[in-house]
């Protein structure tokens, strides 16, 4: 495979391994980063990819099955995809990485350089594989557009490799193509690199984006695991020097505490009511209609032992004391 230059906009790599490619990655913000600064990743939300780009949490990647067929699959597919369409592939290096020239701190890793030999004006354009589960599809991939994240995945990689145009293609179920042809989006591009911009400014100046509470609870949860020994605040007699404003932290605490309450009745409720139903229907195993289905299959569970790596965490407990003088 004869490796070049491919456009002016970029610079080319092609690690030999899989630890330089991450490498070479580390400082820009990726094309399958690159929904996030929309807010609409499946992966991670602004707050977090801060916070990955400081280094202040870290991520181990676990690799799944899925995505492991999806890797042994990709070439095939790409190969059909382009058979299909009468496409060429000019590079297909399982590392290939490319950095944008015009916009610092942005980059991308396309599956796949092509070019359309009927239609040379188009130039090299960029080939995106995805392995799809069908019932996935049913819900992400419609007949004209890609989820959005890949769609986004798409104009990034455009914007920073210099591309006119780009495939994405899904095959669904392992035996129908989903495939969109996307021209370069100007307008979503000068976004694209605005918003890259500003976060590669934010993790200079220390600036982290405000936290979306529910999707970054572990990300919050790793930025704070550990405590300071002997560290405490006093409610009733608060320390004026403290970050900590009393009236807000008391408003905290008793939404913490009337959540624990809430959960706690809410889980209480849940076992009663499938108590009851289960004490109900015996052993019936299935029951349907117009309005309900209930499954009541039985399920048999191997013994097993699971290994828990060492870490630490903060127990977070909201309790009411007890008035002083009351006997325990």
């Amino acid at each position: 495979m004869k490796r070049e230059q491919y456009t002016p906009d970029a610079l080319w790599f092609w690690p030999r391994t899989e630890a330089g490619w991450h490498k070479l990655r580390s400082p820009d913000i990726t094309a399958t980063a690159a929904a996030t600064l929309f807010g609409v990743s499946p992966y991670m939300t602004p707050f977090d990819m801060f916070h990955r780009m400081r280094g202040t949490v870290e991520v181990v990647f676990e690799e799944s099955e899925r995505m492991r067929w999806g890797k042994r699959l990709q070439n095939a597919i790409a190969e059909g995809v382009c058979e299909d369409n009468g496409w060429e592939i000019v590079d297909g290096h399982p590392f290939l990485y490319a950095r944008s020239k015009l916009f610092p701190g942005m980059g991308a890793s396309p599956d796949y350089v092509i070019r359309d030999p009927h239609n040379p004006e188009r130039g090299l354009g960029g080939l995106e594989i995805k392995n799809v589960d069908r019932f996935v599809a049913m819900d992400d991939w419609s007949d004209e557009e890609a989820p959005p994240h890949i769609e986004f995945q798409a104009q990034h990689q455009m914007a920073v490799c210099g591309f006119g145009w780009n495939v994405i293609a899904g095959l669904v179920g392992g035996n129908s193509v989903h495939q969109y042809i996307r021209d370069r989006d100007e307008e979503v591009i000068a976004e694209l690199v605005s918003r890259c911009a500003d976060m590669h400014q934010r993790v200079k100046d220390n600036n982290p984006p405000p936290p979306d509470y529910l999707a970054d609870y572990d990300t919050i949860r790793a930025l704070y695991r550990n405590a300071t020994p002997t560290k405490s605040f006093n409610l009733d007699l608060p320390d004026p020097d403290s970050d900590l404003d009393p009236d807000h932290l008391e408003k905290l605490i008793k939404a913490k505490y009337d959540a624990d309450i809430a959960a706690k009745l809410a889980d209480e409720d849940k076992k009663r009511c499938a108590a009851e139903l289960l004490h109900y229907i015996g052993d019936t195993e299935t029951i349907f209609g117009e309005k309900w289905k209930v499954g009541a299959t039985t399920t048999h569970k191997e013994a097993y032992i699971v290994n828990y790596p060492a870490t630490s965490y903060r127990n977070l407990r909201v309790s009411i004391p007890k008035p002083k003088g009351t006997k325990k």
